[in-house]
């Protein structure tokens, strides 16, 4: 999954500092089912775009589930 969010406020770079992260290092994140990605494809003072990507193992996700199921 690919969520991207953009701005064109000025000075766009803000974006980076509202969400505390820096528009020149890309960010990787371990989740119990797979891992995130935060990174910039775009900045710039005229538009900033950051990209959240999650790479979700669906086997890791069922095999979750199954272990937190306690019925």
């Amino acid at each position: 999954m690919l969520l991207n969010i953009s701005t064109t406020y000025q000075p766009a770079t803000d974006l980076g500092y509202l969400l505390h992260k820096h528009p020149d290092k890309l960010q990787s994140i371990e989740l119990a089912i797979g891992k995130a990605h935060i990174f910039y494809p775009e900045s710039t003072n005229e538009k900033t775009t950051v990209s959240l990507l999650l790479d979700i193992d669906p086997v890791d996700m069922v095999k979750g589930a199954r272990n937190n199921n306690t019925l």
